[in-house]
């Protein structure tokens, strides 16, 4: 969990981009955006942050004492399902008193189909306009804290545990899904909340660029593509290494270096 000093400074820094944007509330949907805001941040969620810096954070009920417990949002409110959410969303323009005026929304994240659920009139006051505010949390998350580039280097380490256990597991015989599912385990078990789609590809496979996995089994000298994404506290890693098969792979690697 992120000092609450940190969140209010980050507060402070979001509150004048939205009021600079001409905006009077930013609406989130992107997980990471909201773990930046608000210390937790997830799918079927959103935060709201009005240009005076109050914060409203709305989940499923069934995650509602989860997030109390990392959230640093002055109100978080539960609701059952997506009409629910659309409630919920209408209650919060009403307590922010945001009968019209302008709402900046993620358009680079969000669907076409979420966007609209969000317009519903159950969700929204008819003179409340949606504007696209992406500019705002590039500006807000483009250079990067101390604090941030520590938990980037986390997630480096996570990748680099994974690297190591794929590149154990790659030997003759072994499924590509195999060497996934070790790399997968791995980030998981040092701490990843989720990752990016693995990619395994082995021998004439290896030329691909994102090579989805297969169930195909390693031979002998194949060569062998594996990338790694984990995402640890909203940060991202990306590793990709190629290696050969029966070679003592288990010594091609080195620890990559995070300073």
């Amino acid at each position: 969990m992120v000092e609450s000093s940190i969140f209010k400074e980050r507060m402070k820094r979001a509150s004048a981009l939205i009021e600079g944007e001409g905006l009077d509330a930013i609406l989130l949907t992107k997980p990471q955006n909201m773990m930046y805001l608000v210390g937790d941040g997830r799918l079927c969620a959103f935060a709201v942050i009005s240009k005076e810096g109050v914060t409203y954070v709305g989940v499923p009920k069934t995650d509602l004492e989860d997030v109390e417990k990392s959230c640093a949002s002055e109100h978080i409110l539960g609701f059952e399902d997506e009409v629910g959410m659309l409630h919920s969303l209408m209650h919060i323009w009403k307590e922010l008193n945001l009968e019209k005026g302008k709402v900046g929304v993620e358009n680079t994240f969000l669907r076409v189909s979420m966007l609209e659920m969000f317009k519903h009139p159950h969700a929204k006051p008819k003179k409340l306009e949606f504007v696209d505010a992406t500019s705002v949390m590039t500006d807000l998350r483009i250079i990067k804290s101390s604090e941030e580039i520590e938990l980037i280097r986390k997630a480096g380490k996570v990748a680099d545990a994974a690297m190591d256990a794929a590149v154990k597991a790659a030997k003759p015989g072994v499924a590509e899904t195999e060497i996934a599912a070790e790399a997968e385990y791995t980030m998981r078990k040092n701490g990843a909340e989720e990752f990016f789609r693995t990619y395994v590809a082995s021998g004439p496979r290896s030329s691909i660029a994102h090579g989805l996995v297969s169930h195909r089994k390693m031979q002998r000298g194949d060569l062998v593509m594996i990338d790694l994404h984990p995402t640890v506290n909203a940060y991202h890693a990306d590793l990709c290494r190629t290696i050969s098969v029966g070679k003592a792979s288990e010594k091609q690697r080195k620890p990559s270096t995070y300073i």
